[in-house]
């Protein structure tokens, strides 16, 4: 009797612990009762929006479960194509935080052809509160890079080689070199000896090692101390606990999380097209990093360029439930999705989107974009 009885609960246990790992991107145990799945991949910094998205979505969809992943856009594109060889179903949306990353990726093997570009972001350094320096950086006594560089911080940022903020984070400090010491005077400004050789004093080592390896540096003086994660929102456990003082964030996550942040300039934080500043995108471009396309070994290589930050959304070619994804797609660029997107996470849309083969789009889609 106590065997029975203890298998019961062992049963029982067992079911408790299950069942959350059935549940959605907002963790509601109500997939038991649907009779379909969506399946996304996506960016973590569009873990909040999509979660909203995810509700709403269901609420007219009641026999849909959506079942989310998110990470590094770069890793959950290569998550889909590992899939994808190895003979398994691919996710059935694909939502990257670099809008690239899906064509240069996805196209060559077939694995999609349409990208549709829908929203933009910045790059802002967040603080905890009482970080050493922060107060002097909010008034502007001194520059955040001159902290960064001479005051004994922690600051981080995500690994290049799995999130495009990783690798967005030395294009911002490549830039804030240009920008305020090599080319300062061709912006009318006074070139600032903090910023001389910045790039290798905040992110040391070789090109394949730069923003992975961390650490410190005796490039930095004040005994500063750059830490690495997979992924941007990683970092905000950090900077709660207190131990990180600085991180480097998209605008987005931080109006998300309700973290404290500094503006970068317009010539730095990637948010801008030649459009709204003049001739700003082929200032981006001076800045670049090597990042892994392919794991190997050995690994191979290729060099992404600064750009304005904009996301990016497919359906892959072999998706299994592709008019589901049609609809969710449909909800993302509607004004319900706009009204998430902007107003109630601080993601906002690109005025006009972006599609670079409209030829390829579902019919469905076509209407929209």
């Amino acid at each position: 009797m106590k065997n029975r009885i203890a298998k019961i609960v062992s049963i029982v246990m067992a079911l408790s612990l299950a069942l959350p790992l059935m549940s959605g991107c907002t963790g509601r145990g109500e997939g038991a009762s649907r009779t379909e799945t969506l399946t996304i991949y996506h960016a973590g910094s569009l873990y909040a929006p999509f979660k909203d998205l995810e509700i709403e979505f269901e609420a007219t969809h009641p026999a849909v479960d959506i079942l989310c992943e998110s990470g590094g856009s770069a890793k959950m594109i290569n998550k889909t194509i590992a899939r994808e060889r190895a003979g398994e179903v691919p996710p059935d949306i694909i939502a990257s935080a670099d809008y690239k990353f899906i064509p240069d990726r996805l196209y060559e093997n077939g694995y999609a052809d349409w990208c549709i570009g829908f929203a933009r972001n910045a790059m802002v350094l967040c603080y905890r509160d009482g970080a050493p320096g922060s107060d002097a950086i909010v008034n502007g006594s001194r520059t955040w890079y001159d902290v960064l560089r001479n005051d004994s911080v922690k600051y981080g940022h995500s690994n290049p080689d799995d999130d495009p903020c990783g690798y967005r984070t030395p294009m911002v400090i490549q830039l804030a070199q240009k920008y305020y010491y090599d080319n300062a005077t061709e912006f009318g400004l006074s070139p600032d000896p903090n910023a001389d050789g910045l790039y290798d004093s905040l992110i040391p080592g070789s090109e394949h090692e730069k923003g992975r390896i961390g650490g410190a540096s005796e490039a930095r003086p004040g005994g500063s101390v750059e830490r690495v994660r997979s992924k941007s929102v990683e970092l905000i456990h950090l900077l709660d606990s207190g131990d990180l003082d600085y991180a480097f964030e998209y605008r987005s996550v931080a109006v998300q999380h309700e973290l404290n942040f500094i503006e970068l300039d317009d010539h730095i934080n990637l948010s801008k097209t030649s459009m709204e500043l003049p001739d700003v995108e082929d200032f981006y471009e001076q800045a670049s990093i090597e990042i892994i396309k392919e794991a190997g070994p050995p690994p191979t290589y290729q060099t992404e360029k600064g750009r304005p930050i904009v996301y990016g959304i497919t359906i892959p070619s072999h998706a299994k439930n592709k008019d589901l994804a049609v609809e969710f797609i449909k909800l993302l660029l509607s004004d319900t999705g706009r009204n998430v997107m902007e107003v109630k996470n601080g993601q906002l849309f690109l005025e006009t989107l972006l599609c670079d083969h409209p030829e390829n789009l579902p019919i469905q889609l076509k209407e929209i974009v």
